[in-house]
């Protein structure tokens, strides 16, 4: 069935199940599949909407249906605060679930850091004792350039981080969400903070 505008609400819980289930699930992906389960197409052109609109129902589903879930996502949003004062030198933004708010026990945090080399981050946390594994992501921005940057992995206090180590000048522009998507939100220390506390 072809769709002119937004996708329905039944595409849209259909995703919001799968991405319950699967928390690193694309979310584009998670609402094609359950388009094509349903045997309904997705207007590209709402695909950034369509987005929101899921992060929205995944919120509301937790809240009803897990409301233990906000205590692990305030967890790892203030172990990622102390990360990110921790690694204050490269001027971390907090990305990915744990910002939205859609996260699970099973989330890692995702960190982009700005750097002149991906060396100096290495050094740093080689310095602190701090053990990791690399491996590489791949980025688009919305003037079509794309980019591979080095991700350096490591686990504390049982939670898993992901530290992208973008270059300085990168700060100044995010990259999309997903290759359809709206600019991929970034929040710095500060807000993070903002969202720990009582009013956040």
């Amino acid at each position: 069935m072809a769709t002119t505008g937004p996708v329905s609400q039944a595409v849209l819980s259909f995703a919001t199940r799968l991405c319950v289930e699967d928390a690193t699930l694309d979310r584009i992906k998670a609402l094609q599949k359950a388009a094509d389960r349903l045997g309904e197409s997705i207007d590209q052109r709402f695909a950034a909407v369509d987005c929101e609109r899921l992060e929205v129902e995944i919120r509301q589903y937790q809240l009803i249906f897990r409301p233990d879930q906000q205590a692990v996502i305030r967890n790892l949003r203030a172990e990622a605060m102390k990360a990110m004062t921790f690694l204050s030198d490269f001027s971390p933004r907090l990305v990915g679930s744990v910002l939205t708010g859609t996260a699970d026990r099973q989330s890692k945090v995702t960190l982009h850091l700005f750097a002149d080399t991906p060396e100096s981050v290495m050094t740093f946390l080689l310095a602190k004792s701090i053990p990791f594994t690399e491996s590489e992501r791949r980025y688009h921005y919305r003037n079509g350039r794309q980019t591979r940057v080095p991700v350096l992995s490591f686990v504390a206090f049982d939670v898993p981080f992901d530290l992208v180590v973008f270059g300085l000048d990168d700060i100044k522009e995010a990259p999309v969400a997903n290759s359809r998507g709206g600019l991929m939100t970034r929040a710095s220390v500060t807000k993070v903070a903002s969202l720990l506390s009582p009013s956040g």
